[in-house]
């Protein structure tokens, strides 16, 4: 399945709440699940992203797709 646009693995919102400790709390979006979590650092939502576009590239290559 192919995403609405060439090359677009993922769409996330990112709402950044507090800053605090030197870093980023909030909540992000992924938009194409409608799945909607709380992060406690940059680093984590970086990692929460990662994992999302992780899912996204197994899915495809079960689905016959190609991923790099």
């Amino acid at each position: 399945m192919k995403s609405g646009m060439d090359g677009n693995k993922g769409t996330f919102i990112v709402k950044i709440i507090n800053n605090q400790n030197s870093t980023w709390q909030g909540t992000i979006t992924w938009v194409e699940e409608q799945k909607t979590e709380n992060f406690r650092s940059a680093l984590e939502m970086i990692k929460m992203m990662d994992g999302a576009l992780d899912k996204t590239s197994k899915k495809d290559e079960t689905e016959g797709g190609t991923s790099l």
